[in-house]
């Protein structure tokens, strides 16, 4: 009788198996790849010296070529800590897009990641708050880009700080620009972006979150 019923068990497994399996249905998610239009659509960006280029600067490439109108409250030398105060009395409705690009001056000098990783999600927050759309941009690979001999722990502490924001960030889209430059495009030791690295990490950040271009109009 135990093996007869072991045998019934079994075979009940098994046709349960079998209609599970044609219960089973494929179904094909097609994404959409149309481009997004922002064309007289507002940003706000919020950074330190690499994005502080009013002139050629990435963002201001962005907006040029996207249509975006741009409002650039970054400051040269500045930590992660100045953006989130910045950020509190800047970012309003008034806003579509808020891209956020720092942390490097914090890890070139002694804030710890967490906590420069903790006041960019700040910033996110005030702009989730606001009904802004939060982007951070990760910036250049240390490994690939510095040359600090006198602060050897830089390029580790930088790409940490990366990773974390990749990992750990909330509410924002956080765009893995690591790629975009290479050493040759930096303007010094630690990768202040001469034209050619401005151009690319535009280019990046459009490809990556489809932006339509005014060429496409």
């Amino acid at each position: 009788l135990i093996i007869l019923l072991s045998l019934k068990t079994s075979a009940n497994l098994a046709d349960d198996r079998f209609v599970a399996q044609k219960k089973s249905v494929s179904v094909e998610v097609v994404k959409d790849t149309t481009p997004v239009d922002v064309f007289g659509d507002s940003a706000i960006f919020i950074g330190d010296s690499h994005t502080a280029n009013h002139y050629w600067g990435w963002q201001k490439i962005l907006c040029d070529n996207t249509g975006l109108k741009m409002t650039n409250v970054s400051v040269g030398g500045k930590i992660t800590a100045w953006m989130l105060t910045i950020a509190k009395t800047s970012v309003s409705k008034k806003y579509d897009y808020c891209f956020i690009y720092g942390g490097a001056n914090d890890m070139y000098g002694s804030v710890k990641a967490i906590k420069a990783v903790k006041n960019i999600q700040g910033i996110v927050d005030i702009c989730n708050q606001n009904d802004v759309e939060a982007i951070v941009v990760t910036g250049f690979n240390p490994f690939d880009c510095v040359v600090t001999p006198n602060n050897p722990g830089y390029p580790k502490r930088y790409a940490d700080f990366q990773q974390m924001l990749l990992d750990s960030i909330k509410g924002a889209e956080v765009i893995d620009t690591r790629k975009a430059v290479i050493r040759k495009d930096c303007g010094d030791a630690i990768c202040h972006m001469n034209h050619s690295g401005h151009r690319k990490m535009a280019e990046t950040i459009i490809e990556k979150m489809n932006l339509k271009t005014k060429n496409t109009h």
